[in-house]
């Protein structure tokens, strides 16, 4: 068994800090809880009826800003991708580090939102050139497209008096599309919702639309949940830690770019489009307007410690970009050494980031290892992860006198409160005291990371692969999880993704379509998650598959995609570790996700928010403080009305008794 260190001095259990705080407008969706979030869309749209709040979640996430304020979403493809599972599909993760991407991303938001809103059921189509969802309400599934920005309804009747049509409606009827149409490029207004799939009737192509449904054969349904849901974008302000974010790119060509592992080789994965002037190197902003991405920094000045070696770790929200070390050191002799370590992995592997050796005294700035370098940016060891450890060695007399840990990420600008001219009104909260830390299982590793050593089998092609049985009965993965500094856990999640490969297909990281694998048996297919406080169990299931599908509507599919991803999570006050048992057979398991959680001790610490933005081009700004352990709070903040407000950036700062400094 691989030993996983989670080594978390001086950070993330210490006292003096703010949990997960966050501003919004007033009536403004809470982008940090998926429940939240589709509730807060629904108030805004004053949705009650089940259709009513199933239409205000489809609008608020069309992919048109010209259609919907704030234009939350938009399309472009390519940028929405982390290794090594590929195509983003987690629904938080889209929402708060992204705001883009394309309808195989769209659709599973648009599922997972519905269910959180509290709608009876909804599921994922893949549709072979398209994917889309429906949303079980009045008996019946109804499919509504935020990509291609329509839905309709069968009849002639005026559409929201009428029924919305459903997938296996519009594949044995392509009619109910086709008769909206007064002529290839025109739709009669009396009959269609607007927007009404404006880009394909401004090319004539609803015939080519109705035929993505009516070619059925190669339609599939996912039966199960299509979304992994392990990221929270949940964080800790330690004294003297600061988030600034910017309502825009902090500055010309910063972004986060993915790359794509094929086995061999790390490639960018986005690609220019000539022929509709997409250029990589202009980052993932919106092709039909000016919205653009966001990035932002946390600023860490850590309390050092006279000791050869420690460690600090650094836990971001959104996806990181890059990140950057600022040190002033005293390095007397030339046997004075100072090194620095990331690790993405919870220290089970190191990765250099700077040595610096004396004489020498002043300032130093180093930066994780660069992995890669291509003609639009460069992959560093810690690029297109949520956190890491830094590991500060020094020897031979070397004095690190100050330390400033700066990390760049990504995130989306549309869940910031952006003042408008007049008065503003801003809602603060922040979360009760729980640290959640990841436990990071590579899949292709997850083997090592095990404690029981199981009998199975890794199938890899082009950098994606899953476990097998590697005999006749069924493999076991069982993990050891326990908490930072041998902390009591308060409870852990525990989350996965299996697969029936009956079809013999498999999910592709780099289309979140489907590629060809070959064919297992699930005859007898069995899998599940449990848990247990011993290593010999008895382990409690808190999931199992179940092959027998249930139609809620009675009306059963026999083209599925049997993928279902998995997240659970348990409540264990007390427990010093726990152990969780990945057991399947008869189907392959392709993702494990970990993380425990644990209460600090008591402390809070007096959060400074500031305000920045532009009137007319002038610079304005407003500070509020909130006081050391205040859970919500409001203020209000007044702009110049009749003013031009560009708004710049938001930033929290933890601040206690004494200042931030920098070296």
């Amino acid at each position: 068994m691989r030993a996983l260190v989670l080594l978390l001095v001086l950070s993330a259990v210490s006292q003096g800090q703010v949990y997960s705080p966050r501003v919004l407008l007033q009536g403004q969706p809470d982008p940090s809880d998926l429940a939240r979030f589709a509730n807060g869309i629904c108030a805004r749209a004053h949705a009650v009826t089940p259709r009513a709040r199933a239409e205000a979640i489809w609008r608020y996430l069309l992919t048109d800003g010209r259609f919907v304020a704030p234009g939350a979403w938009y399309h472009i493809a390519g940028w929405a991708y982390e290794e090594p599972l590929g195509e983003i599909l987690d629904p938080l993760k889209l929402i708060n580090s992204y705001g883009f991407g394309l309808c195989y991303q769209l659709a599973p938001v648009l599922a997972a939102t519905w269910k959180a809103a509290g709608l009876e059921d909804a599921r994922v189509w893949f549709l072979t050139g398209h994917t889309v969802a429906e949303v079980f309400y009045d008996g019946a599934y109804h499919y509504y497209d935020s990509d291609m920005l329509g839905y309709t309804t069968i009849g002639r009747g005026a559409p929201h008096s009428s029924v919305v049509a459903s997938v296996r409606q519009l594949e044995t009827d392509p009619s109910i599309l086709l008769s909206k149409l007064r002529s290839p490029k025109d739709a009669d207004p009396a009959l269609v919702d607007q927007p009404w799939y404006p880009a394909d009737l401004r090319e004539g192509a609803i015939a080519g639309l109705a035929e993505l449904f009516s070619t059925s054969a190669d339609n599939s349904v996912f039966p199960f949940e299509r979304a992994p849901a392990g990221y929270r974008p949940d964080f800790v302000l330690r004294p003297h830690e600061r988030m600034i974010r910017y309502f825009h790119p902090e500055r010309p060509g910063l972004y986060y770019l993915p790359y794509r592992f094929d086995g061999k080789s790390w490639t960018e994965f986005p690609r220019e489009v000539a022929q509709y002037g997409i250029r990589t190197g202009d980052g993932p902003h919106s092709q039909k307007d000016e919205r653009t991405w966001g990035t932002g920094r946390l600023e860490y000045t850590p309390p050092l410690q006279r000791a050869p070696s420690q460690t600090i770790s650094v836990q971001s929200p959104f996806v990181i970009i890059d990140s950057e070390f600022r040190l002033d050191v005293s390095l007397p002799t030339e046997s004075s050494l100072a090194e620095l370590e990331t690790s993405v992995d919870a220290g089970s592997t190191w990765s250099p980031a700077g040595t610096r050796r004396g004489p020498f005294t002043g300032s130093w700035t180093a930066e994780p290892a660069v992995l890669q370098r291509s003609a639009h940016g460069r992959r560093t060891a810690v690029s297109g992860h949520y956190g890491y450890l830094v590991r500060l060695k020094s020897s031979g007399g070397a004095d690190v006198r100050s330390m400033l840990l700066l990390t760049r990420f990504q995130h989306n600008p549309r869940n910031l409160p952006a003042l408008a001219p007049g008065r503003n009104q801003l809602v603060f909260e922040s979360s009760p005291p729980l640290v959640r830390t990841p436990w990071p299982v590579s899949i292709a590793t997850a083997r090592e990371s095990t404690m029981n050593n199981p009998v199975a089998r890794f199938i890899s092609n082009q950098g994606q692969g899953f476990w097998l049985p590697g005999g006749t009965s069924p493999a076991e993965f069982v993990f050891r999880l326990t908490a930072p500094d041998g902390a009591p856990l308060s409870g852990f999640n525990a989350g996965g993704r299996f697969l029936d490969l009956s079809r013999s297909l498999a999910p592709d990281k780099f289309t979140a379509e489907v590629r060809s694998v070959s064919a297992l048996d699930s005859k007898g297919a069995e899998a599940s998650i449990a848990w247990s406080s011993t290593p010999t169990g008895p382990f409690q299931t808190i999931w199992s598959y179940d092959p027998r599908l249930t139609w809620r509507d009675g009306t059963p599919i026999d083209r599925t995609l049997r993928w279902p991803e998995v997240d659970r999570h348990i409540t264990t006050p007390g427990s010093r570790e726990v152990y969780v048992q990945f057991r399947f057979a008869g189907v392959a398991l392709g993702d494990v996700r970990l993380s425990v959680e644990t209460t600090p001790p008591a402390g809070s610490c007096p959060l400074r928010i500031t305000h920045l933005w532009k009137e007319n081009g002038v610079d304005r700004s407003a500070a509020n403080t909130i006081p050391a352990g205040t859970r919500n709070s409001g203020y209000e903040i007044g702009t110049t009305s009749g003013t031009k407000v560009e708004n710049e950036a938001l930033i929290f700062e933890c601040a206690p008794a004494n200042p931030h400094k920098e070296p």
